[in-house]
């Protein structure tokens, strides 16, 4: 049986890798760093060469990753294997008009690793490039297994502001959990955002609705987006900028609760399904 929710990483470490120590031993706590990866087709369809990175977050507060991550150095090729984890976080955003700072919850999206290891090191970015190209295929991997949790009306099916067909959901996605001191695990629910394009698209926006089971096979997308916040001091609204992680299926196997008649009635799209999320959607700023 296919794993519920598997992410597999093979890219290079651009910057350094941050520790959060505990207040009161002084211990590493918490690793943090971001994986450069690339989308395995690197050409368009004229032959040019046109990769696509996105740039995962990997988080870990497991003592055996953070020792792994403390080996890490810069430029390093990395390998991570892991779950796509979804959850909140606490933030601290100033007003630009009054000054007052307002305390928001915000929403994140991260690689929880069960394996880190450093495949080589290399000198510099365009040798990172290089590699990567080469590694293509099994740089930017993720395969989900998930329901559809996005109310039927609500799933969103438009165009980026250069035209590309694409269709917005929401999945609920299982993670098995060690429970510590013991040998068993308890599941945990996940909720990535997917951006599906093209045909899948098409066909997602016809067969998915609300409880529908598929299977992604795709890669994890990062984009970057404009967040507006109202402030409640003086009234103006302003907007910071955050990374979010979604996931892109290059194809999606419909397993269960899904509109089989109008699976029939779709067809294919024209445009490189592949080479397009690069695009932005209504209130992204690309990335």
């Amino acid at each position: 049986m296919a794993k519920e929710n598997y992410v597999s990483l093979r890219g290079q470490l651009r910057g350094d890798v941050n520790f959060i120590n505990d207040p009161q031993t002084g211990v590493e706590k918490i690793a943090v760093f971001v994986l450069y990866v690339i989308r395995r087709q690197t050409r368009d369809r004229a032959g040019n060469l046109t990769p696509k990175f996105d740039k995962p977050i990997i988080m870990t507060n497991d003592q055996e990753m953070i020792r792994m991550a403390k080996k890490l150095t810069r430029h390093d090729i990395v390998e991570v294997k892991g779950t796509f984890r979804t959850g909140f976080t606490k933030g601290h955003r100033k007003c630009p008009h009054c000054g007052k700072i307002h305390n928001l919850e915000m929403g994140m999206q991260t690689i929880n690793p069960s394996f880190i290891g450093t495949i080589t090191h290399l000198n510099s970015d365009t040798e990172g490039l290089s590699y990567m190209i080469d590694t293509a295929e099994i740089s930017n991997v993720a395969k989900v297994m998930g329901r559809v949790c996005t109310n039927t009306d609500s799933i969103v099916t438009a165009e980026t502001d250069r035209g590309v067909l694409y269709t917005r959901y929401q999945l609920a996605v299982n993670r098995k959990l060690f429970i510590k001191g013991t040998s068993t695990y308890e599941d945990h629910t996940d909720y990535p955002l997917v951006y599906s394009y093209d045909d899948t698209a098409y066909q997602d926006s016809l067969v998915l609705r609300q409880g529908s089971l598929i299977y992604l096979d795709g890669f994890v997308h990062t984009i970057k987006n404009n967040q507006d916040v109202e402030c409640d001091e003086c009234g103006n609204t302003f907007s910071y900028e955050v990374q979010r992680m979604s996931l892109t299926p290059y194809s999606n196997e419909y397993l269960r609760d899904y509109d089989m008649d109008a699976l029939e009635q779709t067809h294919p799209v024209e445009n490189d399904p592949v080479n397009e999320p690069e695009e932005t959607h209504e209130g992204d700023i690309g990335d």
